[in-house]
């Protein structure tokens, strides 16, 4: 069998191979072993067929709603149909958007339909069967219909008077639907500061977020990780937890490359064991620093600590072990939940009259809330690979800090200092200038300037 993908992910089309001679054909409609090796692993539980006895007939667009969800395997035995599948998963980087094949008695290929889908025909010829295995019983609780000219899905259905049953034609459109369909998120490291943000934009869009810490989460534990991720079937993994200490990096070696390398391919496995989508979050110290030019996203790597290797070999491991990625590199990154610069020179002010900051280390400070936005924005795309998501412009951590006190009206002397005369376990790269060529490819608004981003931090916290 050949699988074969569709304009939408997760729908395909199924081409089993035809053996045939001067006594007719033979073919293999289904095997659960070789859709297995095709990576679908569905347990279908029964089969329907309907016969619709006249050219120009659209059945649909019919589903079940949540939690009786089916997936379809559809095909048409007699006759031929333009079959139809509508995504109706809110989240989805094709919400509302629909696929169209032709299966017919001659061509024998096959569409596979996930939940979270409608689906409807056009029977292309008189005396048409479809047959159809489904894997969740029939359960007219859940049993939903929209309007097959719904304007706001616009199937190209290319017949201008169907026939349809009363039921299709008193069908809802879909803004009067209850459907429940939405992509199943998973934000790891929720209780940082950035995973906190994240989790706290996609409930506000109305998704389905789990969010875990480090005890309910072990990421050195793989069979943990597995089990919770098979068992939990997110869709969507925005992995954000990570050994983040720099200078205690050096010395703990051992420990930041379990999290960050032995950690992160653990979800990355388990990502791709239910084929969902994995972000991975990255940081400006895989690169080296040096010149003044900013870092594109294909920029050879070259981390100076040992932070930055086991983030750099984290990236080498998503990419390797999965197609649907997002890499997601950011910089100097402050927010709500946790301590950041920002916090740190408020603190200090409290208490010290005269501070020293280095101001030969330039780079983009980056606010949790702007990153997650960006980021829950990224992945209802299908625009995969890597990105720099930092706020727009440059400054040094000297600059910075003038700029936080500037803000909060806090007069206190600041001192401008050389990396060299503040040293640090950790070498730190001079230049965290990021490129976004990658972002603008991909029709991703950048984030807003890192000025702004700072009066309105400041504002959730002063």
């Amino acid at each position: 069998m050949n699988i074969i993908s569709t304009e939408i992910e997760d729908v395909f089309i199924i081409e089993p191979q035809v053996f045939g001679d001067q006594r007719g054909w033979f073919t293999e409609t289904y095997s659960k072993m070789k859709f297995k090796e095709l990576g679908i692993d569905i347990d279908f539980v029964q089969d329907n067929h309907s016969m619709s006895s006249q050219k120009g007939t659209i059945r649909g667009l019919h589903f079940q709603i949540s939690p009786k969800a089916q997936t379809k395997l559809v095909r048409c035995t007699r006759g031929s149909i333009f079959d139809v599948a509508v995504d109706l998963r809110q989240g989805s980087s094709t919400y509302k958007k629909w696929v169209g094949v032709e299966l017919s008695e001659d061509n024998k290929k096959q569409l596979l339909i996930p939940k979270g889908f409608a689906h409807g025909f056009l029977t292309l010829a008189d005396d048409v069967e479809v047959q159809y295995k489904v894997d969740v019983y029939y359960a007219p609780e859940c049993d939903r219909s929209l309007k097959f000219d719904d304007s706001e899905i616009g199937v190209k259905w290319g017949v201008d008077n169907p026939i349809l049953s009363e039921k299709d034609k008193n069908a809802p459109l879909l803004k009067d639907c209850d459907v429940n369909f939405k992509l199943k998120f998973l934000v790891t490291g929720v209780n940082g500061q950035l995973g906190h943000d994240v989790a706290k934009k996609l409930r506000e869009l109305n998704l389905e977020v789990t969010a875990v810490g480090r005890n309910e989460f072990d990421l050195t534990d793989k069979e943990q990780i597995k089990n919770y991720i098979t068992e939990a079937k997110p869709d969507v993994i925005i992995h954000c937890a990570a050994y983040t200490t720099v200078d205690k990096a050096e010395d703990e070696r051992e420990l930041c490359y379990r999290v960050n390398v032995e950690g992160t391919k653990n979800i990355a496995e388990a990502a791709k064991e239910i084929n969902a989508k994995l972000v991975y979050i990255s940081t400006d110290y895989v690169f080296d620093g040096e010149g003044t030019e900013p870092f594109s996203e294909g920029a050879e790597p070259n981390p100076i600590n040992y932070y930055g290797y086991t983030k750099e070999l984290g990236e080498q491991i998503v990419k390797k072990s999965i197609d649907r990625y997002f890499i997601v590199r950011t910089s100097w990154v402050y927010g709500i939940n946790g301590n950041n610069f920002v916090k740190t020179m408020l603190e200090l002010a409290e208490t010290k009259d005269d501070i020293s900051v280095v101001a030969d280390q330039i780079g983009a400070p980056t606010y949790t809330v702007d990153l997650a936005k960006f980021i829950v924005n990224l992945v209802q795309t299908n625009h995969y690979g890597t990105y720099h998501g930092v706020n727009e412009g440059y400054c040094s951590w000297y600059e910075f800090a003038k700029t936080i006190f500037e803000k909060a009206n806090i007069n206190v002397k600041l001192k401008p200092i050389e990396t060299s005369k503040y040293p640090t376990k950790a070498k730190r790269p001079k230049n965290s200038r990021l490129f976004k060529g990658n972002t603008d490819a991909a029709g991703i608004a950048r984030l807003p300037n890192w000025e702004d981003a700072l009066d309105r931090f400041l504002v959730e916290i002063l």
